[in-house]
């Protein structure tokens, strides 16, 4: 089978996907030519630089160069379309995005060969979308031939949303980001009674129960560290407050900035467990970080995260937006060693297996060849 995915954004997901897929198909893979997702203006990473570090030689490469909205953008597009044709896929695999672009080659190839990639069913709260934007992708959702969710819970929410996708939506779990290995080398040890929260400060994030809960977590792990680290930029000024409220408090290292590919080994080999305290959530790439560095977490019931979770075994779940249960939860884990050491384990088990991107990209291809489901309009 011949596979193209086009992607604005969620480039990692599809690195890691399409490195899996080409094991059995031939891969294309075509990223807007932007590192925003990848880098920082601090510390600049090309989408060509990551691809040669972390993508297989055997997948085909092109990009989508310029802004959407310059006037050059329009020729690029038809040069990309060519290549894709040339190419001639079976399936366009595309990451949910709002670049008119990737729509008219969408429609170019025809929308049945279209499978979309869903991440998020709805919008975060806190997160700024233009009415445009919305309008876009619920054009897309409809026009696709086939959609991937990360969750049944997801499907399930997809399917009150817009009743007439059900028979069309199929669900393939978020794999495991294996990715951020290779910037391992093995040297940063775990710290003792260190707690990771890692990500987008956003407001939809928990990051505030957290702080709730710290003091009551304090009190039974006297030596407690709380790292929170990941960029608040273009999410409003959410977290401004609560970085205000931890200033000068020692159980709290705050590292407000984008963290670089390079660096996120090492938050994760510094933790001794990773709190995911979201009050609302799709499904959490954190939660496939931390289970790839072998990292016990304590997650909140939200969202397709319980179905990637295994309570007492890989980590903890609690309800959300409630700090007693969560910072309990962190204790439990904290004071037993044994249960940290063997969730950890079962963690990393789980990354290799079931979560692993192999497994992933079996099932992918399964939606791939299902068949077509028959229009309202092809029925009549």
């Amino acid at each position: 089978m011949k596979i193209a995915f086009v992607m604005d954004w969620h480039l990692y997901y599809s690195v890691e996907l399409a490195n899996a897929l080409v094991n059995e198909h031939e891969v294309m893979l075509v990223p807007r030519d932007h590192n925003r997702e990848i880098s920082s203006q601090e510390n600049p990473l090309e989408v060509s630089e990551f691809l040669d570090a972390c993508l297989d030689r055997r997948v085909r490469r092109n990009v989508l160069r310029y802004s959407r909205v310059d006037i050059r953008g329009a020729l690029d597009m038809v040069r990309v379309y060519r290549a894709i044709s040339a190419f001639a896929p079976d399936v366009l695999h595309v990451q949910e995005n709002t670049d008119w672009r990737i729509y008219l080659i969408a429609m170019a190839l025809g929308y049945k060969k279209v499978v979309l990639t869903v991440h998020d069913v709805f919008w975060h709260p806190g997160e700024d979308k233009r009415w445009i934007s919305g309008q876009a992708i619920r054009f897309l959702r409809k026009k696709a031939g086939k959609l991937i969710v990360h969750g049944e819970y997801l499907k399930e929410q997809f399917s009150r949303l817009s009743p007439g996708h059900a028979d069309k939506t199929f669900v393939v779990h978020h794999g495991a980001y294996s990715i951020f290995r290779q910037w391992d080398d093995g040297s940063i040890k775990e710290e003792k009674d260190t707690v990771l929260f890692f990500g987008r400060l956003g407001q939809y994030k928990g990051i505030e129960q957290l702080i709730e809960a710290a003091p009551v977590v304090k009190s039974s792990v006297p030596g407690l560290k709380i790292i929170i680290a990941g960029s608040s930029t273009g999410m409003g000024k959410h977290f401004s407050h609560l970085e205000k409220a931890i200033e000068g408090d020692p159980v709290f290292e705050v590292h407000n900035r984008f963290i670089a590919n390079e660096e996120v080994p090492s938050f994760f080999r510094r933790a001794s467990v990773i709190a995911v305290p979201y009050i609302e959530a799709s499904q959490s790439g954190v939660i496939s970080i931390a289970y790839a560095f072998g990292k016990p977490v304590v997650a909140t019931r939200v969202g397709s995260i319980p179905e990637v979770m295994e309570d007492g075994r890989t980590g903890l779940l609690v309800p959300p937006a409630d700090p007693d249960a969560l910072a309990q939860a962190i204790v439990t884990i904290l004071q037993d060693g044994e249960l940290r050491r063997s969730m950890g384990d079962r963690a990393l088990r789980k990354s290799r297996t079931d979560l692993s991107w192999e497994a992933a990209a079996k099932k992918t291809a399964e939606v791939y060849a299902a068949p077509a489901p028959v229009r309202k309009s092809e029925r009549t």
